[in-house]
């Protein structure tokens, strides 16, 4: 037996006892400081490219880093749905123009978005065309600009009726297996769309932002995400909140300025809003300046008295597609005129914003107390 005196040397030093008393609570400091950091709020950017513009995206919540980057794929996965450019359901349609009809279902977002813009199409008198492809390609504001020969514009220009879009609709059972597996039975959508005359071709350049915009939105409902802006090109949209509860505050770029020149700042509790202009995208021939904003009832582009319409789809507005809503509503005013365009933006309750060729700015009454005009040179309609 070992006395006293040999188990007191049998024991550790009181520093190594110190130190394997104080490593476990350690390794637990540090496993919470992580758990901590992962379920914390937080927020994130990610720059990235898409529909011909930069797409930046600011996110707050747990985990937005994964939110943000699905998102980025979703975004070019519509793309490819619906650019005519690509291997997807509107180029199908294009080319299948006069002839069999091609049928899509939920798994893209191409037949609900087709059916919320035909609407808009009608109700704006043809001031926003979705069926506009073959006025477009020759134009060809995205590649070469130029102005195209009358007669060959004439020729396109009696393809262009979105009245001539055939969508029949039909619901119907699909399932979607569980992970026990067992399944769920949805009811979809089957839509059957064809362009009823060869040489007809759909261009949906005038929503794509917006509808990007969509796409972003469903951020939101992904467990743990709290707020978000995503803007592609002149479409931006808003949900949730801001970490400091705050509105979302929103510059109006000013259309005499370049890129960082800002007219007034719009603040907003969320919603979607896009801005169509004169100065995005032009050229100058003999002396006279042609931008991308055509109208589909002439062929050139619009004549309306304008430079600049910005359109706010306030949250709950009466869409599925409330992105495309703002984006295509800021072609239609543009294309229609303030008069006009603010009959249109009352049909739907949507607000906006319109600059005339005068420096004087139209603001509807949804948008007089969240609008700040900053820069000089313009005059607010009705003011003395």
């Amino acid at each position: 037996m070992k006395s006293v005196t040999e188990k007191s040397k049998a024991r550790l030093p009181k520093g190594k006892r110190a130190i394997l008393i104080l490593l476990p609570l350690a390794l637990v400091l540090a496993g919470l400081a992580i758990w901590q950091f992962a379920h914390r709020e937080r927020e994130y950017q990610l720059d990235s490219f898409a529909m011909g513009s930069y797409v930046r995206q600011t996110v707050w919540g747990r985990e937005p880093e994964k939110a943000a980057a699905e998102t980025v794929q979703r975004i070019g996965e519509l793309e490819r749905e619906i650019s005519w450019r690509r291997d997807g359901d509107v180029a199908k349609m294009n080319s299948q123009a006069g002839g069999e009809p091609v049928t899509v279902d939920e798994s893209t977002a191409t037949g609900e978005l087709l059916e919320e813009l035909l609407e808009l199409c009608e109700r704006s008198g043809g001031a926003l065309d979705i069926t506009l492809g073959p006025v477009t390609r020759l134009w060809d504001f995205d590649g070469e600009p130029h102005l195209p020969d009358e007669k060959e514009l004439e020729k396109a220009l009696a393809l262009v009726d979105y009245r001539k879009l055939s969508m029949d609709s039909e619901e119907y059972l699909y399932a979607v297996p569980n992970e026990d597996g067992s399944h769920l039975d949805c009811l979809g959508t089957r839509y059957r769309v064809s362009l009823i005359e060869p040489g007809m071709a759909l261009d949906l350049g005038a929503v794509g932002k917006g509808a990007a915009c969509d796409e972003a939105a469903e951020l939101i409902y992904r467990e743990g995400i709290s707020g978000m802006v995503a803007s592609v090109g002149g479409s931006v949209c808003l949900r949730g909140e801001k970490p400091d509860g705050g509105p979302f505050r929103v510059s109006v770029r000013d259309p005499k300025e370049d890129q960082t020149g800002s007219l007034g700042v719009l603040e907003l509790d969320g919603g979607y809003i896009s801005t169509s202009g004169s100065y995005e995208k032009y050229f100058e021939q003999d002396g006279k300046r042609y931008c991308h904003l055509l109208d589909p009832r002439t062929g050139y582009p619009a004549e309306s008295g304008l430079v600049s319409v910005t359109v706010w789809c306030p949250p709950g507005v009466d869409a599925w597609w409330p992105g495309a809503l703002s984006d295509g509503l800021a072609t239609a005013c543009f294309v229609l005129g303030t008069e006009d365009g603010l009959e249109l933006l009352e049909s739907y309750g949507a607000e906006g914003l319109f600059i005339d060729e005068n420096d004087v700015i139209t603001v509807t009454e949804g948008l007089k107390d969240r609008f700040t005009l900053t820069a000089g040179g313009y005059s607010l309609e009705g003011d003395g």
